[in-house]
């Protein structure tokens, strides 16, 4: 009987998540990533629909769900290096495949160094 009592009032503990600190910081963190997907649509709709499907990434608890969402983070700032470029859907991908493929991160640190050495090197004039 102490069983079913203890859970039963751990069930009833889940109304009180929508008050929680970390519920907040998602609901915060969703609608930031809604919001830059929204914005990018007129600019590169490919690009916003790759931007949609990034938050794969973002799983888990604990150390898991703290990967995740450093490698979100890490592959949506590389988005002004590539927002402009007419393959910016295709980079966005890879990087999101580079960081779901390698859980140390290495694949996505080098194909962020890739994005970063074509976006300094200046545009060639025709």
């Amino acid at each position: 009987m102490r069983g079913f009592i203890l859970l039963y009032i751990i069930a009833g503990l889940r109304r009180t998540r929508r008050y929680s600190l970390r519920h907040r910081i998602e609901q915060a963190h969703l609608q930031n990533w809604l919001t830059l997907c929204l914005q990018t649509i007129p600019r590169n709709y490919d690009c916003a629909v790759e931007l949609l499907q990034c938050r794969r990434l973002i799983k888990g608890y604990s150390d898991t769900h703290a990967r995740g969402l450093s490698k979100f983070s890490r592959v949506l700032d590389t988005l002004p290096l590539v927002i402009e470029r007419d393959d910016a859907a295709q980079w966005i991908a890879r990087l999101r495949d580079a960081a779901l493929g390698d859980e140390e991160g290495k694949d996505l640190e080098g194909a962020i160094k890739t994005v970063m050495s074509f976006a300094q090197q200046p545009p060639v004039s025709s």
